[in-house]
C-alpha cells in the first residue's frame, strides 16, 4: 500500500506541470495552439492512468481534479457526448470511491446521488468543479431545462415548495470552489462559474427573444449587463439589449445600446450591422451607408484573421452554434457589399454606388460562380439580378458603354434558359411541384427583358434612336413571352402565391416601360402614330406612369387631338408621388425621371389652351 502515496505525489507533479506548461504557453505573446493539444493528450493519459487502478478516496481528489482539466482541454477536440460519458464515468467512480451505490445511471439522478453523498464531505469542492462541467456541457446544447433541475439540487436548505427559475438560480448558488494548492487547474472553478453564469442569463433572454417576449428579454439582459464578462460578451450583451429596443419600437435607444457595444468592442460586427438597420428604418440613409461601408470594412479585415478563439473556454463555445448565430449575426461579405450598393444607388450615390457593384461583380467571378446558379439562395439575390442592378448604376452614373456590355452578359448567360412561351392561365390549376418551375422560367424572360430594357435606354441616351426602337422592340419581344390569359389573374387565381403575382405585375410593369420607351423614340423621330400606338399600350400596362401620360399628351396635341392631349396632361398632373403595391425591382424604379424630355413647351400650351377655353365660356 505503501506505493500509492508515492503514485498520487508523482501523479499529482505530472498534472502540475501539463498545467504550468499551458499556463506559460496561454500568457506568451504567441501563444501556441498545438500547446492546448498536447495537454490534452498528456492529461487523457493521466485520466486513464488514475482510472486505471481500483477506485479510491486516497486518490480522489487527484482523479476529479484530472477529470476537471482534461474535460476543458477536451473542449476543441471531442464531442459533447463523448465528453459527458467521461464525466459520467468519473462520477460513478466517486461514489464507487465512497462505498455508495448507484441508483440511476441517469445524469440528473447520478448528480442526486454524488451531492448527498459528497455534501458534507472535503471532496464537495471537487465534485462542485465536475457540476461546473456538467452545466457547460448542457448550456452547449441549449439544454436550459436539465441546467435548471442540475443547479436546483446543488441548495439542500431549499424548500421545496419554492419557486424555481434558471435566473434566480443562477444568481446566488451555494457552490464550494475553493482551490487546492497543490493541484493546479487549467482554468479557475470561480472563473468558470462566471463565465457559466453570464452565459446562461444570455441564453435565457435569447430564447426570450425567440419567443417574442422582448420586455422578458429586455429585463434579462439588464441584469446580465452588471454581471462580471469578457469585453467582447458585454458588447454582445448591449447589441442584444439594442436589439430588444428596437423590437419594442424604441430606435433611438437602440441606436444608444449599439453605439455602446462599439464602444466597448469596435469589433462588435453585429451592433455595426443593427445600427444599419435602424438607420434604414429611420430613413437616414447618410448614416445607413456609412455603417455599411464600415461593417463591410470590418468584415474584410476580419475574414483575414484566424476566427477560432484561443480561449480555453470561451462565450462561444458555451452558447453555441445557434444561439452565437443569432446574437451575433452579420451578413457575408457580399450582400453586405450588395446592400451598401444599392443603398447608394437608390440614395442618390450613384459613383460610390457604380464602384460597390463592380467590386461585387469582380469578387463573383473570383469565386467561380456561374451567372445563373441552379439554387435560389435566401438572401442574396440572383447573380443576374446583380449584374442588371450593376447595368442599372451604370446607366445612372452615365457610363453607358459599359451598361452595355454588363446587360450584354446577362443576355448571353440566358438565352439556353428562356421559355417559347409561358402562359398562365387562371382558369387551369397548376400544380405546386410546378410553381417552381413556372417562377424560375419568369425569372429568366424577365432578366433578359431587363437587359434590353436597359440596353435601349443606353442607346437612347447615347442619342442613337434607330438601335434605341431595335432594343426596346426586342425587350417587348422578349417580355411577350410570358402571357397572362386573365386580365383579374390575381382575384380567379387564389391558389397563387403573393410572390408569383408580384413577379406578373413586375412584368407588366417591365412590358410597360419598354413599350413606353419605344413610343418616346418614335416621338423624338416625329413618327407620332408609332408613338401614339406604344404609349397607348405601354399605359394600359404600366398605368398611373406620369411621363407616358405627358408624352401621350404631347403626340396628341401634335396630331391636333387637343381635348384628349388636355385629358391625359390632367392625368399626369393628378397622379400623385405615392409608392405602388408592389416594390418595383432597383432597374424598373427611376430611368423615366431622366428622359432629359423637356415638358415646359406643353405646359405652356395646355395652360394657354386652358385660359382660351375659359374665355370663351
Amino acid at each position: 500500500m505503501s506505493v500509492i502515496p508515492c503514485l498520487v505525489d508523482r501523479w499529482s507533479e505530472e498534472n502540475n506541470n501539463i498545467i504550468l506548461a499551458w499556463k506559460q504557453n496561454e500568457q506568451s505573446l504567441q501563444p501556441n495552439r498545438e500547446v492546448r493539444k498536447r495537454c490534452y493528450s498528456e492529461s487523457l493519459k493521466l485520466l486513464q492512468k488514475t482510472q486505471g487502478l481500483p477506485a479510491a478516496t486516497e486518490r480522489l481528489k487527484l482523479e476529479l481534479t484530472v477529470s476537471y482539466n482534461t474535460c476543458l482541454f477536451a473542449l476543441v477536440f471531442s464531442n459533447p457526448s463523448e465528453m459527458e460519458e467521461s464525466l459520467t464515468r468519473s462520477l460513478f467512480r466517486a461514489l464507487e470511491a465512497a462505498d455508495c451505490p448507484v441508483s440511476s445511471t441517469e445524469p440528473v439522478k447520478l448528480w442526486e446521488d454524488a451531492l448527498r453523498t459528497f455534501g458534507c464531505s472535503v471532496y464537495l469542492p471537487y465534485v462542485h468543479k465536475l457540476l461546473l462541467l456538467q452545466w457547460m456541457l448542457w448550456l452547449m446544447q441549449g439544454q436550459l431545462e436539465r441546467v435548471l433541475t442540475l443547479l436546483t439540487q446543488i441548495d439542500s436548505k431549499r424548500e421545496c415548495s419554492a419557486p424555481v427559475n434558471l435566473q434566480t438560480e443562477t444568481r446566488n448558488l451555494p457552490l464550494r470552489l475553493e482551490e487546492d494548492t497543490s493541484l493546479m487547474v487549467a482554468m479557475a472553478a470561480k472563473d468558470l462559474k462566471e463565465l457559466l453564469h453570464i452565459c446562461t442569463v444570455i441564453c435565457q433572454g435569447v430564447e426570450q427573444m425567440k419567443t417574442e417576449k422582448y420586455s422578458e428579454a429586455l429585463a434579462v439582459f439588464q441584469e446580465a449587463k452588471g454581471l462580471p464578462s469578457p469585453r467582447s460578451l458585454l458588447a454582445h450583451i448591449h447589441t442584444l439589449t439594442g436589439q430588444t429596443f428596437a423590437k419594442l419600437d424604441q430606435p433611438h435607444c437602440a441606436l444608444h445600446y449599439y453605439r455602446k457595444a462599439l464602444e466597448v468592442d469596435f469589433s462588435c460586427l453585429g451592433a455595426l450591422y443593427q445600427s444599419a438597420l435602424v438607420f434604414r428604418q429611420l430613413g437616414n440613409p447618410k448614416a445607413e451607408m456609412e455603417a455599411l461601408h464600415l461593417l463591410y470594412s470590418a468584415v474584410q479585415l476580419q475574414s483575414d484573421k484566424s476566427l477560432s478563439s484561443f480561449s480555453l473556454v470561451s462565450p462561444a463555445m458555451l452558447l453555441g452554434g445557434e444561439q452565437m448565430s443569432f446574437i451575433s449575426r452579420v451578413p457575408s461579405p457580399s450582400l453586405i457589399l450588395h446592400t451598401l450598393a444599392n443603398t447608394c444607388v437608390l440614395n442618390g450615390s450613384i459613383s460610390d454606388g457604380v464602384e460597390c457593384y463592380l467590386d461585387l461583380l469582380t469578387s463573383l467571378r473570383s469565386d467561380g460562380k456561374g451567372l445563373v446558379p441552379t439554387e435560389n439562395g435566401t438572401c442574396f439575390p440572383r447573380i443576374p439580378v446583380v449584374y442588371i442592378e450593376a447595368g442599372f448604376a451604370l446607366l445612372k452614373a452615365q457610363r453607358y458603354r459599359d451598361a452595355l456590355v454588363v446587360c450584354e452578359e446577362v443576355i448571353t448567360s440566358t438565352l439556353d434558359f428562356i421559355p417559347e412561351r409561358l402562359l398562365l392561365d387562371a382558369a387551369e390549376k397548376q400544380h405546386l411541384a410546378d410553381s417552381d418551375a413556372v417562377l424560375e422560367n419568369m425569372d429568366f424572360v424577365l432578366w433578359a427583358g431587363a437587359a434590353r430594357l436597359l440596353q435601349a435606354q443606353a442607346h437612347w441616351k447615347l442619342k442613337d434612336t434607330k438601335e434605341a426602337i431595335t432594343h426596346f422592340t426586342r425587350a417587348i419581344n422578349q417580355l411577350v413571352k410570358v402571357f397572362v390569359k386573365q386580365k383579374d389573374w390575381k382575384e380567379k387565381h387564389p391558389g397563387n402565391s403573393e410572390v408569383m403575382v408580384d413577379k406578373v405585375s413586375t412584368l407588366e410593369t417591365a412590358k410597360g416601360h419598354a413599350l413606353a420607351g419605344r413610343g418616346l423614340c418614335f416621338l423624338e423621330r416625329g413618327q407620332l402614330k408609332e408613338a401614339l400606338r406604344d404609349l397607348h399600350l405601354g399605359l394600359q400596362m404600366s398605368p398611373g406612369c406620369k411621363n407616358t401620360e405627358m408624352w401621350l399628351a404631347e403626340v396628341l396635341w401634335r396630331l391636333d387631338r387637343r381635348e384628349e392631349a388636355l385629358a391625359h396632361w390632367r392625368e399626369a398632373h393628378s397622379i400623385s408621388d405615392r409608392p405602388k403595391s408592389i416594390k418595383l425591382p432597383l432597374f424598373l424604379q427611376a430611368w423615366a425621371e431622366e428622359t432629359a424630355f423637356d415638358f415646359s413647351d406643353l405646359n405652356k400650351k395646355m395652360e394657354e389652351y386652358i385660359q382660351a377655353k375659359n374665355a370663351k365660356t
